[in-house]
């Protein structure tokens, strides 16, 4: 009778280390490996549900200037030093700055994007921008980035969703980069709604592009 049970149990045990691994895999892949932040898909579910509760009122989405040449004159490994450092300074200044349920993540190469719940934007976008600006430690000399920051306002937003506001968010971000002459992979776009320029008084060269 043991061995009856013994030999049921092995395949019960085998589909339990099975879900372990899967959900470890799940877990992992909802998780940039470089930033440490979540992934776009992860994201854009919490943002919808926190979007349509009322529980924020911003999306930024932030792209770095001069990433390209840290790659080209220090290597891919400065590369994800700077992106790893954007990532940890990011998240602990939407953690502390953003409100209760803010939340952010890498969207894919050097762009980020958080969702926060903020009173006063120019200062909390001038704020991120003089974190982001500090140079990040790397042999030969330090790594220097500045961002293009773009913000939204929820409530301008007709029919407010995940995709609509990143959209939003998207537009004014590149409005900026265009603005400030850099050539981003849509610099030629612009934004289709009325906006207010916020600057980041510590670095002139950081700019955010709100809506009202």
């Amino acid at each position: 009778m043991n061995e009856i049970l013994l030999a049921a149990g092995i395949p019960a045990a085998g589909w339990a280390v099975h879900a372990s691994l899967l959900l470890r895999k799940l877990r992992a892949e909802r998780r940039d490996p470089v930033s440490g932040l979540w992934t776009r898909r992860p994201f854009v579910r919490r943002a919808e549900r926190l979007i349509h509760q009322g529980c924020i009122t911003h999306v930024i989405l932030l792209d770095l200037d001069g990433f390209k040449p840290v790659n080209d004159d220090f290597g891919h490994p400065a590369g994800d030093a700077v992106l790893k450092a954007t990532g940890a300074r990011l998240h602990d200044f939407v953690a502390q700055h953003g409100g209760l349920h803010s939340v952010c993540a890498r969207l894919g190469g050097d762009e980020f994007v958080a969702a926060i719940s903020v009173e006063n934007l120019p200062r909390f976008i001038d704020g991120l921008a003089r974190d982001l600006a500090q140079p990040v430690p790397w042999p030969g000399g330090p790594l220097k980035v500045t961002a293009s920051i773009g913000a939204v306002h929820i409530a301008d937003v007709r029919e407010p969703s995940a995709s609509t506001v990143l959209k939003a968010a998207d537009d004014e971000m590149y409005a900026i980069k265009e603005a400030r002459g850099h050539s981003g992979r849509r610099a030629h776009r612009r934004a289709t709604a009325p906006t207010t320029r916020v600057e980041a008084v510590a670095q002139p060269a950081q700019e955010a592009r709100a809506s009202a």
